[in-house]
């Protein structure tokens, strides 16, 4: 299997690995949840991705186990807020920092650091740094829901050829926000937010996730509301999935949001997936467990 396409499967994990995303409660009363977006505020958001996955069904490694750590940057500007409660942000992405390590390749990307690498190094560099600076503008309301996304050109055209740079792009945009339910919420309730995720060259999928509002907790001297999230994934035809067939997915976290701020405080999931690739005639079996955690921090 040729190196792009290996970068592709990779891609795919990691694209999918992204969008996910019992304690005892203090608060019993209904109450509601919402963001707070005023004009000019600015928010750093910390993604790390700790990811180990196992690869079988290559012809020249009979199992291969790659391990990733993958920090990201994001700044979320509020660039307008309109008089029937819309609000425009702007996200973009600062830096990513990978550190990859396998049987035949161990690297590090950085975006800020531009030194060419080798072999299969190099090739994801190229893709990675490609998404660095790129920006996204998204227009949500209080509650969370994103209701759209626009690239700017030259955001665009960093992506790659095949468009899955630039499908993830507007799929992290899509759906790294929190949505609440148009309603107070009592501890127990629940609500679900469903989406199509485009894999391009893999097919669709419909990502759904299922919040549970679990209440109050006290961290660090902070009141945050605990929120558990839990996301199951299926194909949206699966006659158009013959690329990707998924097996095995379990993935489940914790949000913890800042009513007070309206604002997350931090995330932590735990994902674990097996998957079937067919691609250049190998079907190829890749298992994934993930650990990710996000911190967003206000600026003053």
């Amino acid at each position: 299997m040729n190196l792009r396409v290996r970068y592709q499967s990779l891609s795919a994990s990691v694209l999918i690995a992204m969008f996910f995303v019992g304690f005892p409660a203090i608060c019993f009363a209904q109450k509601p949840l919402a963001w707070k977006f005023p004009k000019d505020r600015v928010i750093d958001v910390v993604m790390e991705q700790d990811t180990k996955m196992k690869l079988t069904g290559l012809a020249s490694t009979p199992i291969r186990d790659i391990n990733t750590l993958q920090k990201t940057d994001l700044i979320w500007t509020v660039l307008e807020v309109r008089p029937e409660g819309l609000v425009t942000l702007q996200q973009a992405i600062r830096r990513i920092v990978l550190e990859m390590k396998s049987q035949n390749a161990n690297f590090v990307v950085d975006t800020e650091n531009d030194k060419p690498l080798a072999g299969v190094g190099e090739i994801m560099a190229k893709e990675i740094r490609s998404l660095a600076g790129s920006r996204f503008l998204v227009t949500t309301n209080k509650n969370g829901e994103v209701l759209d996304v626009k690239i700017p050109d030259d955001s665009s055209k960093r992506a790659n050829p095949d468009g899955l740079a630039e499908a993830g792009l507007r799929e992290i945009a899509v759906n790294s926000s929190l949505q609440f339910p148009n309603k107070l919420v009592s501890v127990g309730d629940t609500w679900q937010k469903q989406f199509e995720l485009d894999m391009r060259t893999f097919g669709k999928l419909i990502v759904s996730t299922t919040y549970q509002y679990l209440g109050e907790e006290l961290v660090a001297g902070q009141t945050l509301d605990k929120i558990r999230a839990t996301t199951a994934m299926r194909a949206s035809d699966p006659k158009d999935n013959s690329g990707l067939k998924l097996s095995q997915q379990e993935s489940a976290g914790t949000i913890w949001f800042n009513n007070a701020l309206g604002c997350i405080d931090h995330c932590e999931y735990k994902q674990e997936m097996s998957m079937e690739v067919q691609q250049a005639g190998q079907q190829i079996k890749q298992i994934v467990n993930q650990d990710l955690k996000l911190k967003f921090t206000l600026r003053p």
